[in-house]
């Protein structure tokens, strides 16, 4: 009843409790009063702050850190932010797999086409469900920045090779050629010879 909220109470204890009036006990109890409004107000604050992630809460060294999250619209924290940087991250790489034609071709009767968009889609599917995202960047990598050519001159790529058995499709990484015409063979290698 000491650390109640209304006026009343405060008159009740200034008149029935003190008889002499003591101001040092009075300032006690105001003290202690403000002090334990004040944990009050300041647990109801970090309740609702955390609850609607105004406030993140961080443990180090066992003492409980509360960061205020300014200017910040849609509620993001630092790891929210990391995951869409890798969000976007990843986007970029599936999505740059588009720009390089080659990258994912379709094997039949030793002609090379080029894949449709729901093939090249189950395809990243594949690879990103089997291996993950990094080993597409690996091979786009060798895509992109190894230039080679086969024995005749012709450009060649490192692509993903569709080849469909009946209603399996079986997977293989090999090195293609290709003509500025958009065709795609096997490439002119030297054959073995016995020294």
């Amino acid at each position: 009843m000491i650390f109640g909220t209304s006026k009343q109470e405060i008159y009740w204890i200034l008149s029935t409790l003190l008889k002499r009036y003591d101001i040092e006990i009075i300032n006690k109890i105001m003290n202690y009063k403000k002090a334990s409004e004040f944990i009050d107000t300041r647990d109801w604050y970090i309740e609702h702050g955390l609850s609607k992630n105004k406030l993140t809460k961080g443990n180090e060294d066992n003492n409980i850190i509360y960061n205020r999250i300014l200017l910040n619209p849609y509620n993001e924290n630092r790891e929210d932010l990391r995951n869409i940087h890798k969000k976007i991250f990843h986007l970029k790489i599936i999505f740059e797999t588009f720009l390089h034609p080659g990258f994912i071709l379709n094997q039949g009767d030793n002609i090379y086409t080029i894949s449709t968009l729901s093939e090249k889609i189950e395809t990243l599917n594949y690879f990103i469900n089997k291996y993950g995202i990094y080993e597409i960047h690996g091979k786009l990598f060798q895509c992109k920045n190894i230039f080679i050519t086969d024995l005749i001159g012709n450009k060649c790529i490192r692509s993903i090779i569709r080849i469909k058995n009946n209603d399996t499709i079986r997977y293989e990484y090999k090195t293609i050629a290709y003509l500025d015409d958009n065709t795609y063979h096997n490439p002119v290698e030297r054959l073995n010879t016995l020294v």
